[in-house]
Formats: structure tokens, sequence, C-alpha cells
């Protein structure tokens, strides 16, 4: 098969066996697979990514210099079972599934250099893990499934009451994801940060009420976050300096949700969180029932995701994918089509 493998950040297209499904495996063909922002700060700041993940522990991790397969938002097409399998889904069927392998010990999908993540023609998914995408659902659609749980996840966390303010930090993907988890609820206005254009475009074709460029205006000024019973900010950034930032613009009592992976090492004053008397909390993922919920609101058009995509990009294109995202600019989720 072909894929794509990522060495200390340098993306390398290559051919290889295809993978052997084991027990309780499904291999599947990759259909569409999003470029996450951890899968291009794993590329940027590998050294960061391995170490902090060594000494951190938990399912989010990449522990390896050796050669990975990146890719863990994706949809497939189930193709063959491995032994001790149900054959729950029949071949042919579009699957989405939590990127994780039931192995011991377990690899996570995308991150480990023992199994291919979605960057690649073929992948090894846990048949207890996948979950068929609703008949009408494309695969470029059912894609997205993992980013919208991450922002359903983050707006579940935030345990809002419809009376306060939304400030979200970063209209990327992950900001992105959570207006559309927003608009499902009623919550007060949603103001959206972003130097982009581009993004503020989007942000707000979406359903942001209002979009501020934080290079002409002070986001934690909007007069619209003064007049709720507090504000909520999402923090989907994850560059060092932005909670600080953070913890000096928001306004007291504000809860801050921190979404975004920063994989540096970072700082913060307490004092002035504590001056403030703000509530900071760390997210990571999403359960599956938040996966499986995701998937049926864009099966049924509850998230519209298609404006979200914007690009797509056969295995010979990432490489050049990652250097055009490496920086800021209009792209939101651009799509690695493994078999174009």
């Amino acid at each position: 098969m072909q894929a794509v493998t990522m060495e200390r950040g340098v993306l390398t297209k290559i051919e290889q066996p295809d993978p052997v499904p084991q027990r309780g495996e499904v291999l599947v063909k990759s259909i569409s697979c999003g470029i996450c922002g951890s899968d291009l700060h794993a590329a940027r700041h590998t050294e960061d990514f391995v170490n902090t993940s060594r000494e951190a522990g938990g399912a989010f991790k990449l522990t390896t210099f050796n050669p990975v397969i990146l890719g863990h938002e994706f949809c497939a097409e189930v193709v063959d079972y491995g032994p001790n399998t149900e054959g729950s889904v029949a071949p042919g069927q579009l699957v989405c599934a939590a990127p994780v392998l039931l192995r011991e010990p377990t690899e996570a999908v995308g991150y480990s250099d023992k199994i291919p993540g979605g960057f690649a023609q073929y992948m090894l998914l846990s048949e207890s893990l996948i979950v068929p995408v609703p008949s009408g659902c494309n695969a470029d659609l059912a894609a997205l499934t993992e980013p919208m749980a991450v922002g359903l996840h983050a707006v579940n966390k935030a345990q809002l009451s419809a009376k306060e303010a939304i400030l979200i930090i970063g209209a990327g993907p992950v900001g992105l994801a959570i207006i559309t988890a927003l608009k499902q609820i009623n919550t007060g206005p949603i103001i959206v940060s972003d130097f982009s254009p581009g993004r503020r475009k989007l942000a707000e074709a979406i359903g942001a009420d209002i979009v501020i460029d934080p290079s002409d205006t002070d986001p934690y000024r909007e007069p619209a976050l003064r007049k709720r019973e507090g504000v909520v900010i999402f923090e989907c950034v994850g560059i060092p300096g932005m909670i600080d930032q953070i913890f000096l613009g928001a306004p007291k009592n504000a809860k801050i949700m921190i979404v975004g992976v920063c994989l540096q090492q970072d700082y913060i004053r307490p004092l002035i969180a504590i001056n403030k008397e703000l509530s900071l909390h760390f997210l990571l993922g999403w359960s599956m029932e938040e996966f499986t919920q995701s998937l049926c609101y864009i099966a049924e058009g509850k998230f519209d995701v298609a404006p979200l995509i914007t690009g797509r990009t056969s295995l010979d294109g990432v490489a050049s994918t990652f250097e055009s995202l490496a920086t800021p600019n209009d792209q939101a989720k651009v799509l690695v089509k493994p078999w174009d």
C-alpha cells in the first residue's frame, strides 16, 4: 500500500506491505482523513511531543522518534476481518472509529510506529470501537466526526447555563467545532477572536455572533462580555503564553476551558488568576457517546460541517499541505484522500 510517514518533522511518501488484522481487528480502506492541529504539532515539535508524552502517559501520546503514519480523524471502508471477530459490519460499509487499537499494549492509531494511521491506504481498527456511518452520509463529512466530538465534549464540560457570554480564542478547526456544537443549545452571545480574515468569515458564517480581529480590537473589552452573568472562554490555540494572556484579559470569575494543545513548556502567573478567582479546566478528547452523537448529528445535518472542509489533498500533497498549514491562514479542515 501507499502511505505517508512522519519522522522528526519530515513527511515521506512510501510503499509498504498492507497491514494484517489480528484478533478482534478489522482491515479497512482509509477513504478520507483530516489533518489535525495535533498532527501539525507532532511534525513541527516532535521532540517536545515525544518527551512530554513519555512523561505524561495517557491516551493522547506520541512516544517514538521512529517513522509514524499520522491520521486519526478518518472515515474508512470495511474490507476484511481478523480472527475472533463477529463481522458486525458488512464489507463495503463506511465506518468511523475511536483511534485506538486494543492490543497489549494499546496502540494509538495515528501516533504509533507499529500500525498505520489514516494517511495510508489501509488501516487496522478494533471491531468493538467502530461506528457505522448512517446511510446517505458521505465519507468526507463523516471524517469530521472526531474533531466535532472534541468540540461537543468541550461544550458539555463547560456546563453552560445559557446566561454566560462565550469567547472563543482561535477559529481553527477546534474553535469552529465548538461554535457548531454551541449552536445546538441555547447560549449567550458567541464571540470569536482570530487574526485570520478567512477564519473570522467562516466563524461568522457558521454562527458566531461577533467576530474580532485581535490585532485591531481587544476581545476582552467586547461590551457583550459585560452584559451577561458570567463569561466562559474557550482557548483553542495551544501556543506558549496564551493561558497567561487569557488570565490578564479575562474578567473576574471567568471559566477558562483549555482545548488547544500546547506541547512546549509554558508559564502562567497564578496570582493573576487568584486575584480574579478564575476557573481553569483542561480538556481531552471525548466519550464514545459524544463520538457517536457527533456522527449522528453530521448525518442528520444538525452539525453542518461541509463549510469547514476547505481543502483536499492526495498522499503526494501531504508534505506541501503541512507546510502551508504551519502558519495561520484561511484553511479550516483539509482532508487527505489516500486513493486519489
